[in-house]
């Protein structure tokens, strides 16, 4: 189906000029008559009220006397302007309306969830036995942590960076389900509930989870905890395997067998179209990696990577186009009954179910005989939704999909009749049109989600668009032949295959670039500078004159932006191993996985901006495993700036847990961004890409030492392509000694100094790991001495050849040599010049 390819029929037979600036084309074809029927937007007041009114109520309970004034206020107001102006009352009366009924739904439903028993008892860290339904289909979790003991009964270690889905060990026994279930009953921290409606969140490990389906009545015990968000349900950790108690629905029986025939088939494609055919086609994104999940974040592909509105358009609108010959009728209920199928076969989750009705709102708008019933059926849709689930009004994917829809609808068939004034054919204007509008409308949620804006988003849409509508055509087709025609199938998962890598390519390319994303302040004052920019640049485009002064201010930023960011490619070096970021008086340090824009992170420094900064330099866009050696606010202080905008592993830290305050600030960052905070025991390892993690130490927790906390410091060893590296955090002798009764597991090309080269390190610790290179993270002209004369001199005894200094070198890498295989050094001075050091300094 070609997007908006109906014909736009218009009330105005008179000549226009979509431009506004008297311009006249004379391209042949092109009819007066294809500017859009202005858009209906009597519904459109009383549907943004509503939401606001939603917005107003806290998710964690009744409206607060903020909420109260507020919505007086604008009641207040409203009513004011209905009494002033006779000829708006009865859309202000309507507003009023919307915001009333948006408050009282979202009052009772916050009610409601705090009354639940489940999340009372979640609160306080209660357990529960309940009996309940199946809402979706299992989710698979990757493995965050492997126990060494659990790595020899099961063989290969495990994975942090495999994609979820993926399992270490046989069966799969190992790997961790998650699946969202309506309890019916049970009991709740020792109470019984005969009758419950609660929704929750069941993680489990076991065969049986990953064969669950919609429909199916389970029973599951383990214990509760609360979600990260109010407006989450809470979450249930079983240590039991699955329990169903009955046979799903025959129709939910039939998609799994479809489902899981896809996936089957897609296994033998190369890595990334073996994620992306299930992902695209029945939502199954568990073998898509974070490395493609990442690099399609900065291209601006993330809404392709599973199913969205845009999938129930192109597939509702299909088959009302194959039935239209029978009659609108027959038309109607046929691309009905494709949405309900798809619902079912994707799972009748709350993010399908909101995809399958922006996507009939699509349907409706492009092919429709009046394309006035696009907004009211956006608005109407909307209205809907919140009505049925107010916590939709706070979730930013909700935000984007209303927008997006909204861009479609209202947006771009403008766009699209005044290229095609200008004589560019249609399906150019629309292959052009619908991507910016888009990328525009929802530029604003996503910059308040990632703190950038992403400069190639446009083009990469336009490069992947020719593939995406056969990719998920032939994907479907492959589908349903799966279970009775698996040749068939294999045949058109391979085409589907071949289409699709396209995309992961374009994603790849892209976010490689060096202009792919460009920063912008997630704040409130931020987000509304950019709406008030980007209205701006719209209402410019209408006019000639603001259009080409646009066009040149554009064409100067990038020919002052993009020589500075093609100069900088030079940095990270080619084959670097190790970066310590300059951060200060701290610790940052970043490892290379060998996969483009995947790193480890070891520590974050005591500056989240400047960290951010340093992982951007390097195109960061995924810490497969990030490590905090110990609670000290020179190495974790900077948190937030390796967080941000990025997928992040698991987060492993020392024993220690002191400061308190600083444990928790890091339990609760890392459980927004999905990862498990946990302390591994000696001898776990960890592979990721080409890199190798070995914790070394500490045994155990010190007390009664100069500085416990020191010497708490997670010590780990790592490999890569039989170069090693060893981080020490701040231990001081007594952690040193411990590590010494196994000296030969210290030596190590690449020594990161203790403790910032505090005087405070063993000869015998240094001669021990025997390094050739050296690495400090130490800030300049700082108050403790560091690096210490001694400890320098230490170094030069031991034989350690070259020392880099943060404080004197700016960033520093350490690089596998290309011409003769051997270690040698990059640094980035503050200036930016980037310079080899090759002799101790």
């Amino acid at each position: 189906m070609t997007v908006g390819g109906t014909r736009i029929p218009s009330a105005d037979p008179a000549p226009t000029d979509p431009d506004g600036d008297g311009a006249r084309s004379a391209s042949p074809g092109c009819a007066d008559d294809d500017r859009p029927d202005p858009p209906d937007l009597r519904l459109v007041p009383i549907a943004l009220t509503a939401w606001a009114g939603c917005l107003l109520v806290p998710p964690g309970g009744p409206p607060g006397p903020p909420a109260v004034i507020a919505a007086a206020g604008a009641a207040a107001v409203l009513l004011g302007l209905a009494v002033r102006r006779p000829r708006w009352r009865a859309g202000l009366l309507a507003a009023l309306l919307g915001l009333l009924t948006g408050l009282l739904v979202a009052g009772l439903h916050s009610a409601q969830r705090a009354a639940d028993p489940l999340r009372v008892a979640a609160a306080d860290g209660g357990s529960a036995s309940v009996a309940g339904t199946v809402d979706g289909y299992p989710r698979p979790v990757a493995s965050r942590f492997t126990d060494p003991a659990a790595n020899s009964a099961a063989g290969p270690t495990a994975d942090p960076t495999a994609g979820p889905g993926s399992t270490s060990g046989a069966a799969g026994d190992g790997q961790r389900w998650a699946v969202t279930i309506t309890a019916h009953a049970g009991r709740v921290s020792g109470v019984e509930w005969a009758e419950l409606d609660s929704p929750v969140t069941v993680y489990g490990r076991g065969p049986t989870w990953a064969t669950l389906l919609p429909g199916q009545a389970i029973s599951v015990s383990g214990r509760l905890a609360s979600p990260a968000r109010a407006d989450l349900p809470p979450t249930l950790t079983s240590r039991r395997d699955a329990r169903p108690e009955s046979a799903p629905p025959w129709w939910y029986q039939a998609a799994g067998a479809v489902r899981s025939t896809l996936r089957d088939h897609a296994s033998a494609l190369p890595p990334d179209p073996a994620g992306l055919v299930p992902g695209l086609v029945v939502g199954d994104t568990g073998g898509i990696d974070d490395r493609l999940d990442a690099d399609a974040r900065t291209a601006g592909l993330t809404h392709l990577l599973a199913v969205s509105g845009s999938h129930f358009a192109l597939l509702c609108g299909l088959a009302v186009l194959l039935l239209g010959a029978a009659g609108p009728r027959v038309a109607a209920l046929g691309g009905l009954a494709v949405v309900i199928a798809l619902v079912v076969l994707v799972g009748p989750e709350p993010s399908v179910l909101r995809a399958a009705v922006m996507g009939l709102v699509t349907v409706v708008a492009l092919l429709s005989g009046r394309r006035r019933t696009g907004v009211p059926a956006l608005a109407g849709a909307v209205l809907l939704l919140l009505l049925v689930e107010p916590a939709l009004a706070r979730s930013a994917g909700f935000a984007l999909s209303v927008l997006a829809t909204g861009a479609l609808v209202l947006v771009a068939p403008w766009w699209v009749a005044a290229l095609h004034y200008r004589g560019v054919p249609r399906g150019w204007a629309q292959l052009l049109c619908i991507p910016v509008a888009a990328q525009l409308a929802t530029l604003p949620v996503i910059v308040a989600i990632s703190g950038s804006i992403s400069l190639v988003g446009v083009l990469a849409n336009v490069l992947v668009a020719p593939v995406v509508a056969p990719a998920l055509l032939v994907g479907m087709a492959a589908a349903l032949c799966g279970p009775w025609w698996p040749s068939a199938a294999q045949v058109l998962v391979a085409v589907a295959g071949w289409l699709l890598d396209w995309m992961a390519t374009v994603a790849h390319t892209l976010a490689r670039w060096p202009v792919a994303a460009l920063p912008w302040p997630a704040t409130p004052a931020g987000v509304t500078v950019l709406v008030m920019l980007l209205l701006g640049a719209v209402a410019a485009l209408r006019r000639r004159r603001p259009r080409h002064l646009l066009l040149a201010a554009l064409v100067g930023v990038l020919g002052v932006l993009l020589p500075v960011k093609v100069v900088g490619v030079g940095w990270p070096p080619p084959g670097w191993l190790l970066v310590a970021c300059e951060v200060g008086q701290g610790d940052a340090m970043v490892l290379s996985t060998g996969d483009p824009g995947t790193a480890v992170v070891v520590d974050t420094g005591p500056d989240p901006v400047v960290m951010d900064a340093c992982l951007d330099r390097l195109g960061v866009t995924t810490v497969a495993v990030l490590m905090l050696t110990h609670l000290h606010a020179d190495h974790v202080a900077g948190l937030a700036g390796a967080l941000d905008g990025r997928l992040v592993g698991p987060v492993l830290t020392g024993p220690g847990r002191d400061p308190a305050g600083t444990w928790h600030a890091i339990e609760s960052a890392a459980h927004v961004t999905g990862s498990i905070v946990s302390t591994p025991p000696v001898g776990s390892t960890y592979r990721v890409g080409a890199l190798t993690l070995t914790v070394l130490g500490p045994t155990g927790e010190f007390h009664g030492t100069e500085s416990d906390p020191n010497n708490d410091s997670l010590v780990v060893r790592a490999e890569m392509d039989g170069r090693r590296m060893l981080f020490t955090g701040d231990i001081e002798p007594p952690a040193q000694q411990a590590l010494l009764r196994s000296p030969e597991a210290l030596r190590a090309d690449v020594l990161k100094i203790p403790h910032h080269g505090s005087a405070r390190t063993l000869d015998r610790f240094l001669r021990a790991v025997d390094a050739d290179i050296a690495v400090i993270g130490v800030g300049l002209d700082n108050d403790y001495g560091h690096p210490s004369p001694k400890l320098l001199a230490a170094l030069a005894s031991a034989g350690t050849g070259t020392v880099l200094r943060t404080d004197l070198h700016g960033d520093a890498a350490v690089v596998v040599d290309p011409a003769g295989g051997g270690l040698g050094t990059r640094v980035r001075g503050p200036d930016g010049v980037i310079t080899t050091v090759s002799v101790r300094e």
